[in-house]
């Protein structure tokens, strides 16, 4: 099915840090992306690579202190969100972009009952869009958001608190937090975290359905390779803050070029007793002193004098940030 591909959000040239006892985290280091009009894009990484840092800079989220942003844009519809003031971000959360992350225990008020908190996004919703909407039909709003969440029971899921709820209960309450109004984009950070695997199918099945039915966009974090190659159109492929590799899903599977994405590749766990999968040596780095030049340089079996002096610029033509790649290092 073929898109309209113009530009929702594009960030440019991202660097964040966080300030900390021993120093400056320097996490994300001139990171650029960009997610079309109803396009579904993944962005994959090991843990503690920078995603959900990410994800909160689009929202405009990130406490400052001890955040620090050093460079960069985040645009949305060319509007640049770092640089918008507190109520043209409110509106652009009430109406436009909504968020999904792992951790439901920091996402769910634990004093407000569930059906409160969903009926405050509705209300806070409508009152953007100029729009009065009874009690009744903002009751029925957000049981059905709830419902097609796969909740049992949701009228009477309404009326509990967080604590009375499993841990994959809450995180459907989160999910039908971003599902309860329409928006643009949808940024589901691990939405699946503890959801058992035949719910984990329906939820995403249901994201998926959203792209095709309301024309939304959606970020998707995981880190399930699986799943990215069965929901997304692009992915970018992130290291230590960095993105390393671009382009169409299926591409990319097929024909890894980065050494970084090939080491993922081979980590996947094989089913057909070919024997056990194969890790990537070392760790990410220490983001207080990071690696110069390209920041996976100290884990690839490829490395050039040139990986440790200059950083690898991510070039359209090959969609990779890789030394590699460029005729002149050859």
């Amino acid at each position: 099915m073929e898109r309209n591909m113009e530009s929702l959000v594009q960030v440019k040239g991202l660097s964040v840090g966080f300030r900390v006892f021993e120093g400056l985290l320097r996490v994300l280091d001139g990171i650029s992306l960009r997610i079309g009009q109803g396009e579904r894009v993944g962005l994959v990484g090991e843990t503690g690579c920078g995603k959900t840092t990410t994800v909160k800079s689009i929202l405009k989220v990130l406490p400052q202190p001890p955040a620090v942003i050093f460079g960069g844009e985040v645009l949305f519809r060319g509007k640049d969100v770092l640089r918008m003031g507190r109520r043209a971000v409110h509106q652009l959360r009430r109406s436009s972009v909504a968020a999904i992350f792992q951790d439901p225990l920091q996402a769910l008020n634990p004093v407000f009952t569930v059906g409160t908190q969903l009926s405050d996004i509705v209300r806070d919703w409508a009152a953007g869009t100029g729009k009065r909407l009874s009690k009744k039909e903002i009751f029925r709003r957000c049981v059905e958001a709830l419902a097609q969440t796969g909740m049992p029971d949701p009228e009477r899921i309404m009326t509990c608190y967080p604590i009375q709820l499993s841990g994959g209960m809450r995180q459907r309450v989160c999910i039908a937090e971003a599902l309860v109004r329409p928006v643009e984009l949808l940024l589901a950070d691990e939405p699946t975290t503890n959801l058992d695997v035949t719910i984990q199918d329906q939820i995403l099945r249901k994201l998926d359905e959203l792209v095709e039915e309301k024309g939304m966009s959606i970020l998707l974090i995981t880190h399930s390779l699986g799943v990215v190659m069965d929901l997304t159109e692009r992915v970018y492929i992130m290291y230590a803050g960095t993105i390393v590799e671009e382009g169409k899903t299926e591409e990319l599977f097929t024909n890894p070029k980065h050494p970084y994405t090939q080491g993922l590749l081979k980590s996947i766990p094989k089913l057909t007793g070919e024997g056990i999968s194969q890790g990537i040596p070392g760790r990410i780095p220490n983001y207080l002193h990071p690696p110069s030049g390209c920041r996976f340089h100290p884990r690839c079996e490829h490395v050039m004098p040139i990986c440790t002096q200059q950083k690898p610029p991510l070039t359209e033509s090959e969609g990779v940030a890789c030394h590699l790649y460029r005729g002149d290092v050859r």
